[in-house]
């Protein structure tokens, strides 16, 4: 612990049992879920460990992701915004093949020889919880907002669920989206030239930017005048979990769309990581039980 303490903005920060996992990211310790959800599966399944919060800058993550690759009592954990593409370069060719064809992690975890992996457990979670509130895809047409760390696996498992690849458009800003985009086949538009598109064309809108949290949690990347055209019962999800009802959401809701934010995502993408850093624990949904009375 004590080597890791120079590379961190929250210097209080300790674990109460010799093995640890951590959250990852510019400022997880200023409200990331996953600590408590974490630390209430580990004490109900009597596991001496807990989960931290380490928030890093950009300038030292590569710093201290190599000092917890050296610390073997760190078991792995999760990476949140904004460094989930960072640390999948950092990490070369230590990723699960899902997690390589995306771009990006949010999950850390030791292999059989203690070698640091990540993988990404975003878009798994992302379409469960989609679908056990909506159900099925199938023929319908996406538009999804933000192709960035967690938005790549979002477009990634939605884009497996659609009969027709090209149902799914993507709004990016970046050469890295554009690309991305063509790998899965889906089509591609800038930011830019949102206003072009008729919105009541598809039947789900997903919203993967981070416009809506933090800092930007009175904006919205679609304003009411666009939202007016979103044809009713139209499937709004926004992976955004904090607020609860970010103003995109309550938009649509106005606007007498479906909605579905980002809670459950965050639960079962937890559920899911832990199973990674935890190998012994087969069954998520004890896991789930557990996560979901924290």
């Amino acid at each position: 612990m004590e080597k890791i303490r120079k590379f961190i903005s929250n210097k209080n920060v300790s674990s109460s049992y010799k093995n640890y996992c951590a959250i990852i990211g510019g400022a997880p310790s200023k409200g990331a879920r996953s600590p408590k959800l974490w630390n209430k599966a580990f004490k109900k399944y009597k596991i001496k460990n807990n989960m931290i919060a380490l928030d890093v800058n950009k300038k030292n993550l590569p710093k201290l992701l190599k000092a917890l690759d050296k610390d073997k009592n760190f078991i792995g954990g999760c990476i949140t915004v904004p460094h989930k593409e960072k640390v999948s370069s950092w990490l070369k060719n230590r990723l699960t093949r899902t997690s390589k064809k995306i771009g990006a992690v949010n999950c850390l975890f030791r292999d059989k020889k203690g070698n640091l992996m990540g993988t990404n457990t975003d878009g798994e979670a992302a379409l469960k919880s989609f679908k056990n509130t909506f159900g099925t895809i199938g023929k319908k047409k996406i538009l999804l907002l933000g192709p960035g760390g967690a938005g790549k696996a979002v477009a990634s498992y939605f884009s497996n669920e659609i009969i027709n690849k090209r149902n799914l458009v993507i709004v990016g800003r970046t050469e890295i989206s554009k690309n991305f985009s063509k790998q899965i086949r889906a089509q591609w538009i800038n930011f830019k030239k949102l206003k072009r598109l008729s919105l009541k064309d598809f039947q789900i809108v997903i919203n993967c930017t981070s416009i809506g949290f933090g800092k930007d949690v009175n904006k919205t990347p679609i304003n009411l005048q666009d939202f007016k055209t979103v044809k009713r019962n139209t499937l709004v999800f926004d992976i955004i979990y904090k607020p609860l009802k970010t103003k995109f959401l309550r938009l649509a809701k106005k606007n007498k769309a479906k909605i579905l934010n980002g809670l459950d995502m965050n639960l079962r993408q937890a559920v899911i990581a832990f199973g990674y850093t935890n190998k012994k624990l087969k069954s998520n949904s004890i896991t789930l039980k557990y996560m979901r009375s924290a």
